[in-house]
């Protein structure tokens, strides 16, 4: 089904267009169970961001980073030179992909009602914070590729 949604739009447009689906489940007034539909989304956007960026360094080994998952698609992209140093701080602990795949695994574990615990709760701020952090990555990357 991927291949046939890229036929269709470009690895930019639909790094965008989850961008923008991931903005709207944050717009909306009751967040309850989505989330993790918020992760997803986020996450399938770097996924095709990567593979942007794939395509405008390594254009003849673009099919080999389609099947890879999002962590292992900017492994693979933080070996450029040109972009190393922007990627390798966001793949690493702490980083966008890190808390993306953090909190994902959060939403998944089942909660234990014999712990008091506040600081691994995700709410609303958490998340804008790691959208922005993502739309600040992304617009950096962009301009670094455009004036490389």
């Amino acid at each position: 089904m991927e291949r046939a949604i890229k036929e269709i739009a470009t690895s930019a447009e639909l790094a965008n267009l989850y961008q923008d689906i991931a903005k709207n489940l944050l717009d909306q007034i009751n967040l309850n169970n989505q989330n993790y539909l918020f992760l997803i989304s986020l996450e399938k956007s770097l996924s095709y961001f990567a593979d942007e960026i794939f395509e405008k360094t390594q254009s003849a080994d673009s099919n080999l980073i389609i099947n890879l998952s999002c962590k292992a698609k900017w492994e693979s992209l933080s070996e450029n030179t040109a972009i190393k140093n922007i990627i390798i701080p966001e793949i690493a602990t702490g980083g966008v992909i890190e808390q993306i795949n953090f909190y994902q695994s959060s939403l998944i574990t089942p909660k234990r009602d014999d712990l008091i615990s506040t600081d691994s709760l995700i709410d609303l701020k958490k998340l804008n914070e790691l959208l922005n952090r993502t739309y600040r990555w992304i617009s950096l990357l962009r301009k670094n590729l455009d004036e490389c």
